[in-house]
């Protein structure tokens, strides 16, 4: 009896070690990739060791957004594992990544019409979503813009090494909870004197961002025709185009009574604290006539624009007795003109007036309170809605919780001017997570319904880890920032993830540990050793070693 048993359960044992081998034969894209953070990296995966085995296919209606798309995800893949997918048609028995929308892809729209969970995509919005029976991922957005985003989300759950990369068996979704979701980058050489800026700008819409705004200073130059001008307004357009290409809009900074460095004295500015000599006085009539003079000729210069900014002092200002208080006289004097002209122009574009620095006393005090008012009771066609100032540690700009039921009560839409450049700015990347949590709390404290998102300032590279912040928090302002740095590290190192993350969080200016800069020299050292090529490359990295080198890391 007991021989008759054994028997059996050998049997069985058998049969079981066969449905493994079976079912192991029929997936054998399911493995285990190497372990990074991030909660998809739980998720079975797909393993890919050769372009052939998948193949990116877009749409026959694709948009210069989605063709983009592909090419920066056919790139990244090239960059980081050597293999280089193919597109098109996928070859028998190989797998397929679906890109585009319902009116771009076929596929798309038939995938769609099936889920109709996933058909109900909120403005911007897009699912990632691995089918095994048909061998597809599908990357669908609500809309171009909501593609790419997709496919950043996409790339950032891969896994990647040398000639090998494994991308999530798994489904998610997102829609963003902000429809501008923006980065202004000011105009100087740090950034405009870089190769690395349109690749920037894309990598923007790859987080979910989808505004791109600059600031033209007249100040910078003599006049329209100054060659400095020209070739600034050149970089301007390209930089405007990339942005367009990846699906972002375009919006324009200006300040109210900016002007040539060859502006007539006599309709200058009386002295006022920030703002050069050279600016206009608004309230001069022939002043007035040139400011708007100068403006037209410049939107007019743009063929194409999809928002314009007013901004109001820091620079910008007049203390002549016509102009004061800044606010509701000279300000608006300029800024209401300057309104309905770009209106005139771009019919069709958002027009915001920023609060910036106005709560100075300087610029009259609460002045700026009547000008919110005014404008909530009175709205202009033209106006958009208005731009409160963010900046917590600032003295004159930093809005308290009262201050921001005033700008609430008008009931205009808002958008924000985050400055996350100026405060305790140093050498290499800034890692500032009080001052950054402070800035999100104070951020969901304005009406979910009023508030639109906005623009992070930026002067140099060494804001990017704020800037994705912030392009998080337009789309989930819930996200936390430990989460934040989480896909951060693990997007931009790749396998040697946790020791970025742990770096990172050394490097944190409001990390007090006692050790802290004995671990920063023991973990950099650490990652030095083991950094991918491409990782090293990165100016991201040469930025963060800069940072660590100031603790003594490096030595």
């Amino acid at each position: 009896m007991y021989r008759n048993q054994s028997i059996k359960w050998m049997a069985v044992l058998v049969l079981g070690i066969t449905i493994l081998q079976h079912r192991a034969a029929a997936q054998p894209e399911f493995e285990q990739a190497p372990s990074e953070s991030g909660p998809e990296h739980a998720q079975p995966v797909v393993s890919i060791t050769k372009g052939r085995e998948l193949s990116v296919s877009l749409g026959p209606n694709a948009s210069p957004a989605e063709k983009r798309a592909a090419e920066l995800l056919i790139d990244a893949v090239r960059q980081r594992t050597g293999i280089e997918l193919s597109t098109g048609n996928p070859a028998p028995g190989s797998h397929a990544l679906v890109l585009g929308t319902a009116q771009s892809h076929p596929l798309v729209r038939d995938y769609l019409a099936r889920r109709n969970d996933a058909g109900r995509l909120s403005t911007d919005g897009f699912v990632v979503a691995w089918e095994p029976g048909e061998k597809r991922w599908y990357v669908a957005g609500q809309s171009p813009g909501g593609a790419v985003a997709g496919v950043g989300r996409l790339l950032r759950g891969i896994r990647f090494e040398q000639g090998r990369l494994w991308l999530p068996a798994a489904r998610f979704s997102d829609a963003p909870a902000m429809p501008i979701r923006g980065i202004y980058l000011w105009a100087r050489d740090p950034y405009f004197k870089s190769t690395n800026l349109d690749r920037y700008i894309e990598e923007f819409a790859l987080w979910g961002g989808n505004s791109l705004a600059l600031w033209f200073e007249l100040g910078m130059f003599s006049s329209f025709e100054d060659p400095q001008a020209q070739h600034w307004l050149e970089a301007y357009r390209r930089c405007f185009e990339t942005a367009q290409r990846v699906g972002m809009k375009t919006t324009l900074i200006l300040v109210a009574n900016d002007a040539y460095q060859s502006s007539a004295k006599q309709l200058r500015i009386s002295p006022i604290i920030g703002c050069p000599g050279h600016y206009l006085c608004p309230s001069k009539p022939e002043g007035a006539r040139q400011l708007l003079t100068w403006q037209d000729q410049l939107i007019k210069s743009f063929s194409h624009l999809d928002g314009l900014i007013i901004f109001p002092a820091d620079p910008g200002g007049c203390s002549c007795a016509d102009c004061t208080p800044w606010p509701t006289e000279g300000f608006w004097r300029a800024a209401q003109p300057l309104g309905e002209r770009f209106h005139e122009r771009f019919p069709e574009a958002d027009v915001w007036v920023a609060f910036w620095h106005l709560h100075h006393p300087t610029f009259g005090g609460e002045n700026w309170q009547q000008l919110v008012k005014l404008l909530g009771k009175h709205r202009p066609a033209w106006l958009t809605g208005i731009q409160p100032g963010m900046a917590p540690h600032h003295r004159f700009a930093k809005v308290t919780p009262a201050e921001q039921q005033i700008y609430a009560d008008a009931g205009l839409p808002l958008s924000l001017f985050p400055e996350v450049s100026m405060y305790r700015n140093h050498g290499g990347m800034l890692v500032k997570k009080g001052y950054w949590e402070q800035m999100r709390a104070e951020m969901t404290r304005y009406p979910a319904g009023q508030m639109r998102g906005g623009w992070p300032y930026s002067e140099r590279w060494n804001t990017d880890i704020a800037n994705v912040a912030f392009l998080c928090w337009f789309w989930n302002p819930q996200k936390t920032v430990d989460a934040v740095l989480d896909e951060y590290a693990s997007w931009y190192f790749g396998p040697s993830a946790p020791e970025a993350r742990q770096l990172l969080q050394l490097l944190d200016d409001g990390n007090r540990a006692p050790d802290r800069e004995a671990k920063v020299r023991e973990v950099f050292a650490k990652l030095d050793r083991q950094l991918p090529g491409w990782v090293r490359e990165d100016w991201r990295w040469k930025e963060i070693a800069t940072s660590a080198a100031r603790l003594g890391a490096g030595k």
